[in-house]
């Protein structure tokens, strides 16, 4: 007589799931999560790193900005403009500088070279929270990592569900008890409590990863183009001649109701120039783009985020929310907040499971099960 296997139940293999997941990947988790609750203040690391000055608000012109960016730097190539978000801030330029980009910070009045912005430190952590230093297989990795915070999100919800589910788990910690309990409880807390946002960060990071997965499966659920391409520019018109004031007030022509927040310029004389708008109501503050022949100014297509298709749109909204660019500060703040939390979840969850189970006594664990098996504490 063959002896019968016992039956794994599904809340015995969700626990082991959930556990022997956090432990194998909490680590890298934590790393990818602290670095991207610095990253979601970028630029106003960006802003705060770069040198001041007492003059007023915006008013200089482009041109003049490139021509005092010449006379400090005469072999610097301008290749992008970032606009001063506020009053108070400064203009950030990118220019290739002996063959590296480097980031200026220039006067918003007078267009005066302030000097270097300082902050490669945080295109360091940009680089480890998006392709953990390794390029595009880093960045397939951080798509992998992004599906398991998904599972562990997932699979910790559905252990609370299939359990007794007491309401009083998502604000009971309780310090008395000893030290694995008050872990275990501060894990459960957290976890609840930060169940919903961190699916949503996993699942937008996982489309960052794959972009044409998702946008693939976008078409053909929406039946829609999931994507609209940069358009090209003649061979013969490549080479950037206009002033920057011109692509300036062209794109600002083309896109009345749109505030200019970037222009990039051609990278090795290929492509357009691209101004990029932000308009009310958008998610992102550079979604609509205007984008222009260099050589003759002539408008090749416009682009307002509000127009696309659905699909578009979708694939659109992922970075924004993801980066919490949408909201101001409070939501930045609130991500960065939510950056923590795989961190202390690894960590309580760590000691929760090493805690020395066979140093127990037998009393404490007949109490501890006595406790959760009865009827008084079923229902909380």
């Amino acid at each position: 007589m063959t002896s019968k296997k016992p039956k794994v139940s599904p809340r015995l293999f969700l626990k082991g799931l959930h556990t022997w997941t956090g432990l194998v990947a909490g680590l890298v988790i934590a790393v990818i999560s602290l670095a991207g609750s610095v990253i979601v203040f970028r630029s106003e690391i960006q802003q705060a790193s770069a040198p001041r000055s007492a003059a007023g608000p915006r008013s200089v012109g482009l041109d003049e900005l490139a021509r005092q960016i010449a006379q400090v730097h005469p072999d610097a190539r301008v290749s992008q403009i970032r606009f001063p978000a506020k009053p108070g801030d400064v203009y950030i330029v990118q220019v290739d500088l002996a063959g590296k980009k480097r980031r200026l910070a220039c006067d918003a009045s007078t267009g005066r070279v302030l000097g270097m912005v300082d902050a490669q430190w945080v295109d360091w952590l940009i680089d480890l929270h998006r392709n953990l230093l390794a390029g595009k297989t880093g960045r397939k990795a951080v798509g992998v990592v992004g599906v398991i915070l998904f599972t562990l999100s997932a699979s910790g919800m559905l252990l609370w569900l299939s359990g007794r589910r007491k309401w009083r788990s998502w604000i009971s910690v309780r310090p008395q008890g000893g030290s694995s309990r008050f872990h275990f409880e501060l894990h459960r807390c957290a976890g609840l409590w930060a169940y919903g946002l961190l699916t949503v960060i996993s699942f937008t990071g996982i489309e960052l990863a794959y972009p044409n997965t998702f946008r693939d499966t976008l078409q053909w659920v929406t039946g829609q183009r999931a994507a609209s391409k940069t358009p090209r520019v003649a061979k013969s018109a490549v080479r950037v001649t206009l002033p920057l004031d011109a692509y300036l007030r062209i794109g600002a022509g083309a896109m009345p109701d749109g505030v200019p927040t970037e222009l990039r310029l051609p990278e090795g004389n290929k492509g357009p120039v691209d101004l990029r708008l932000y308009r009310r109501g958008d998610l992102a503050d550079s979604g609509n783009h205007v984008y222009i022949e260099p050589s003759t100014g002539r408008v090749l297509a416009v682009s307002r985020a509000a127009d696309q298709p659905l699909a578009t749109r979708i694939l659109a909204s992922f970075a924004p929310i993801h980066y919490g660019e949408f909201g101001g500060l409070p939501i930045k703040m609130l991500w960065s907040l939510l950056g923590l939390v795989p961190s202390l979840l690894f960590i309580t969850g760590l000691i929760t499971w090493w805690r020395p189970k066979q140093r127990r006594p037998p009393s404490v664990v007949r109490n501890e099960l006595a406790v959760e098996r009865s009827p008084q504490t079923a229902g909380r």
